[in-house]
């Protein structure tokens, strides 16, 4: 057997591999570490067992070395892998996907950061695209750290134990996760919810108020089946964060946003964010013009992961059109594409959209960063 060297965080976590190598060497990483702590091994097959979002920055730290072969063992992703998920280190690894595999909500949330209750067409993310899509994305990275199915509401999809199936098949490593209202789960017939359990799939529930009238109700169907459910806090409010008149500079508002990860992979594209994928739709019912180009297109033969991630980590076009600090409001249900108006998304040039609210934001954003990232690193038994 070729020699095997285990680079690990948490000795604890190591006994299923030191059983499966016996002889094996190991060592213990102290944070994130650099090339010369993991050089000196290029003959050698190695193995990184670490919590899952730490594996992007040592695979990073790994780009230039020469191993053997490479293979992570993730935990605290709700997935514990039956043995190490080979790895190209040849390519990144991205921090954090999120998809739309249904164009429709049952709540039509007023402000909706996607759009949906604009949305006039129905149904769904189109299975073979979907497949398609990831087997490219996968030619482009490694793995990725998080993959959050959504909506619109993803339990309007009937089919939605497939999607999961085929984002845990193609990437073994990610930490799976269904961003639902949860209103429709006590609902979804329980032979469903036993699948996303065994393919590691949570679900996170936005904390709307009709949310919180059936939490009880919620919790017993996800406990039922025996799946992970995170309520997210109260969302009593929803809010403004799109400018009326596009800034010069992107900058400013990269720097103040607490959501530059939130990239979004669609119908053969893949975007920084959200609302850079989503503004067709804005754009299409008010016949504004902020730019929908500020995406890859998957089906680029020159796409390379490393200047994807690179790009994400700078400000970017659509950035020009979003405010340095959102502006709030109190959240709304069932709103209607007819009833719905450019003033739900948009911050007018008023002094509260160009300083107070930028302070503010500028201030809360370390707190608000990480609440955020306790919150999604939780998961219910």
């Amino acid at each position: 057997m070729d020699h095997v060297c285990i680079f690990y965080t948490d000795e604890n976590k190591t006994a299923p591999l030191r059983a499966r190598y016996p002889g094996c060497e190991t060592v213990r990483l102290h944070g994130a570490p650099d090339g010369a702590v993991l050089s000196g091994r290029e003959d050698q097959r190695v193995i990184f067992a670490a919590p899952n979002d730490d594996l992007q920055a040592i695979a990073a730290a790994a780009k230039d070395l020469r191993f053997a072969s490479a293979a992570v063992y993730p935990y605290n992703n709700g997935f514990a892998p039956a043995e190490p998920i080979a790895i190209d280190l040849s390519k990144p690894r991205l921090d954090y996907m999120e998809t739309e595999i249904c164009h429709v909500c049952n709540l039509n949330c007023k402000g909706c950061c996607d759009f949906s209750n604009l949305r006039a067409e129905t149904g769904v993310y189109d299975f073979a695209v979907f497949e398609k899509d990831l087997l490219r994305m996968k030619e482009l990275f490694w793995g990725i750290a998080k993959i959050r199915l959504m909506g619109g509401e993803p339990f309007l999809n009937p089919n939605i134990a497939d999607y999961a199936e085929k984002c845990r098949e193609i990437f073994p490593d990610c930490d799976l996760r269904i961003v639902s209202n949860g209103i429709l789960l006590p609902t979804i017939d329980q032979g469903i919810l036993t699948r996303l359990r065994d393919c590691g799939c949570s679900i996170d529930i936005s904390n709307y108020p009709p949310t919180r009238a059936k939490r009880k109700e919620i919790e017993t169907a996800a406990d039922a089946a025996g799946i992970g459910c995170n309520f997210g806090i109260p969302m009593n409010y929803f809010f403004r964060t799109i400018l009326e008149t596009p800034a010069e500079d992107p900058a400013p508002a990269f720097r103040n946003c607490i959501f530059t990860h939130c990239h979004m992979m669609n119908d053969g594209r893949l975007a920084p964010c959200s609302y850079a994928y989503c503004i067709s739709r804005f754009n299409k019912t008010f016949g504004t013009d902020y730019p929908e180009n500020d995406l890859f297109d998957l089906s680029d033969p020159t796409l390379d992961g490393w200047r994807i991630i690179e790009a994400f980590s700078k400000p970017h076009e659509f950035c020009r059109c979003c405010g340095r600090g959102a502006i709030p409001y109190r959240w709304k249900g069932h709103v209607s594409g007819k009833e719905a108006k450019k003033e739900d998304w948009l911050i007018r040039d008023t002094a509260l959209g160009r300083t107070l609210a930028p302070a503010i934001q500028r201030t809360l954003k370390p707190a608000a960063i990480r609440l955020r990232a306790a919150i999604r690193k939780k998961r219910a038994p």
